[in-house]
């Protein structure tokens, strides 16, 4: 697959500060384009900082629509990352919450990318409605599909953590849950 649309990449060092300052930013922003750049901004540059993730694509589309990034993960130990080495992750800066629509339209992209055997993350600001979460569930358990929920409130330990750790810790919640 094609690399598409770099991300736009600060070459230096960012530190755990700059990056709360990055997300304050993004979130605090009151026009929504702008919004939604500033946040991808953030999480570019957070990934790029991130080691074990190659970034693979930004937007890519299939007949069912479009998703925001696709990374791949060259790590190992843990079950995550040795079931999925690819990770399609969508990122909203929104107020509102996700609802069950919206994530059972990024289940239908995710099962159209499914012979990659990919996780999909669901990266946002606000929260989940309980019916999301029933639909990331039924999904996993009805479709293999796995879906890490990473809502706002998460946002400042994903900065602490890292990807890699709090991704970890989500997956062994979901599947303590069963």
């Amino acid at each position: 697959m094609p690399k598409k649309s770099m991300p736009n990449i600060v070459r230096r060092k960012i530190t755990s500060l700059e990056f709360k300052e990055l997300l304050k930013d993004a979130i605090e922003e009151p026009i929504g384009v702008k919004k939604g750049k500033k946040f991808e901004f953030f999480f570019e540059n957070f990934m790029a900082h991130q080691e074990g993730f190659v970034f693979v694509s930004r937007h890519p589309r299939s007949k069912v629509g479009e998703i925001d990034y696709l990374y791949r993960n060259e790590l190992f130990g843990h079950p995550l990352w040795e079931k999925f080495r690819y990770l399609f992750i969508e990122c909203k800066n929104w107020k509102e919450h996700i609802s069950s629509e919206k994530m059972n339209d990024f289940i239908k992209l995710l099962e159209a990318k499914n012979p990659f055997n990919c996780c999909g993350v669901y990266l946002t600001t606000s929260y989940f409605s309980p019916q999301a979460f029933t639909s990331m569930r039924d999904a996993r358990l009805k479709s293999d599909l796995m879906i890490v929920p990473i809502e706002g409130k998460d946002l400042h330990g994903l900065i602490d953590k890292g990807f890699k750790i709090l991704m970890q810790e989500k997956c062994d919640e979901i599947l303590a849950k069963g």
